[in-house]
């Protein structure tokens, strides 16, 4: 959906950006050989125009894995001037954070209810914690339960129920309870209550915003779906969130005597709502971002690429006003959001059915990367807000892996607004103790290879005159090919795109080299030792 309006915006007279399509056209193969689909440029161009800022992503970084668990966004908060993540399977798990840098010691801080209960399969706090004094901090989980005439929390066939939950600690998050229990409810699905119905609202994310706490949550699941996109409600700061003080937006229509209008005025248990717009709902897990005056929402898919959201832009003497004005209009209304630009290829097209495979009980050895559970940090892992720089985080699955091989990984993030160059990605080249290479934009599953540098960047979406660069595997070998694989060679994923011509923009040139039977990418003609095969083309240099 494309929800910008279009402008011009290059600075440096480059050439119009297209960005990806999601049609799902094969490049027409010679016998026999192996490729993956392209994905044409279309006149997507505007979402980049009109947001008017460029973004660099970084290297992956592997924090854990493999690992059965994680399935919530990852968020991290500190406690007692040390970091910790959160990051679990049908609970709450805390983790030591160790410098920002990777998770160990877990422990459960909020389990999942007991059966009958409405958390009994699932129990997930969101981000951010809202602390209100240096030791009474307030939570909101995710709550899931069995289904009316359910005896099992099935959740690939989406026969649970969605509800959002309050916890609150009174010892500065050492440990974690439910006021009230059960009583702790706070918002449901459409009549639903706070232990009937089949409606759902939850994985809501709330942020404190001047007077108020904001909830973004989703309705669209389970066996009697609500509108798809990003709902929001909210509560006065003074009411800590409580049972019974959130209100749901909700646009009502027109009836006899009364005209069509918008307003926080649904109860949070029961009510209506509408989606806000201009935002999926996997990238609702928002942060705000200082250098851009904007909210910032992360998507990552395999089947549609890494997308960054962004809302409009928020004016005010203060930053409370500006976070206020870009989620909240002078008149009251709740702001649609600009849309998004896209940072990181789509592994092949969006209606690849190996491509985010969903389910342990179907993926197989045919099965492709999954991404999952996206979510945006600062630099130094604070979950409120984020700088020109800032890391996404998002579960993956290698190809063939099943759900107990999760890995939770992050890339660095570089934001520079006003600018009009291209969004781009580092191509790493890894390295392991037998000194074999391997080259990607994507880190190898074998943690015995270690990053060894960059080999500049790659066009993170298509545009008129660059190629595209695909990972082809053969016989446990790894090589990046322009445009399709060479015969005998099947795909991995698509990387990024590359011009075939040195250019101001693209003036990196990159090699695909050979040594000890890998292959690896060089931006050095002698290969740094290897043996050279052929030129890539041009790559970009950092931002």
């Amino acid at each position: 959906m494309n929800t910008v309006p279009r402008r011009s915006r290059w600075k440096l007279g480059i050439a119009a950006v297209v960005a990806a399509t999601l049609s799902a056209t094969l490049l027409q193969p010679e016998a026999g050989e192996a490729v993956v689909a392209t994905v044409a440029p279309t006149d997507a161009v505007a979402r980049a125009d009109a947001l008017d800022f460029a973004v660099q992503l970084g290297p992956e970084q592997r924090l854990i894995g493999p690992t059965g668990q994680g399935d919530n966004p990852y968020f991290s908060e500190t406690r007692r001037g040390k970091l910790y993540g959160y990051f679990g399977t049908s609970r709450t798990i805390e983790w030591k954070a160790n410098g920002n840098k990777r998770l160990t010691s877990s422990r459960i801080i909020l389990d999942r209810g007991l059966p009958g209960r409405f958390d009994d399969c699932g129990a997930w706090m969101v981000g951010s914690f809202q602390k209100i004094t240096r030791r009474h901090w307030i939570a909101f989980y995710h709550a899931e339960g069995t289904g009316p005439g359910e005896d099992d929390c099935d959740h690939y066939a989406n026969t649970t129920v969605w509800r959002m939950a309050m916890a609150e600690t009174t010892n500065g998050g050492l440990t974690w309870r439910r006021p009230s229990y059960p009583n702790n409810v706070v918002l449901t699905g459409v009549n639903a209550t706070s232990t009937s119905g089949r409606t759902n609202a939850g994985n809501g994310r709330v942020v404190k915003v001047g007077s108020f706490y904001y909830m973004f949550f989703e309705t669209n699941h389970g066996t009697q779906p609500g509108p798809a996109g990003v709902h929001i409600a909210r509560a006065a700061v003074t009411s800590d969130g409580m049972p019974g003080a959130w209100k749901k937006w909700y646009c009502h229509p027109a009836s006899i005597g009364h005209p069509a209008y918008c307003a926080f005025d649904e109860a949070g248990i029961g009510g209506h709502s509408t989606p806000i717009g201009g935002i999926s709902e996997k990238a609702r897990h928002i942060v705000w971002n200082s250098s851009l005056n904007r909210w910032l929402g992360f998507d990552a898919s395999g089947r549609q690429g890494f997308r960054l959201f962004a809302s409009p832009i928020g004016a005010g003497a203060t930053a409370d006003e500006r976070m206020q004005d870009a989620l909240i209009d002078s008149d009251g209304q709740v702001r649609r959001w600009d849309g998004w630009v896209d940072t990181y290829p789509l592994v092949s097209t969006s209606t690849d059915k190996y491509v985010d495979q969903w389910g342990g009980n179907i993926r197989n050895k045919k099965s492709r990367q999954l991404y999952a559970y996206p979510s945006i940090a600062g630099a130094e892992g604070q979950s409120c807000c984020t700088g020109s720089t800032f890391y996404v985080y998002y579960v993956k699955l290698f190809p063939g892996d099943k759900f107990t091989d999760r890995f939770l990984f992050r890339r660095k993030v570089t934001i520079v607004p006003g600018s009009g160059a291209f969004n781009r990605v580092e191509l790493t080249t890894y390295r392991n103790g037998k000194g074999q290479r391997w080259s990607s934009t994507e880190a190898p599953e074998p943690k015995s290879f270690k990053r060894k540098g960059g080999t500049g960047y790659l066009l993170a979406h298509p545009v008129d005159g660059w190629k595209q660069v695909l990972d082809c595997t053969r016989r446990g070998d790894h090589a990046l090919y322009a445009k399709k694989c060479k015969r005998g060679w099947q795909p991995y994923r698509r990387v990024g795109y590359i011009h075939p011509t040195a250019t101001f923009t693209a003036s990196v040139p990159v090699y695909r080299c050979l040594a000890n039977k890998r292959h690896y990418a060089s931006t050095s003609i002698g290969c740094d030792g290897g043996r050279k095969e052929a030129r890539l083309g041009y790559a970009m240099t950092s931002l």
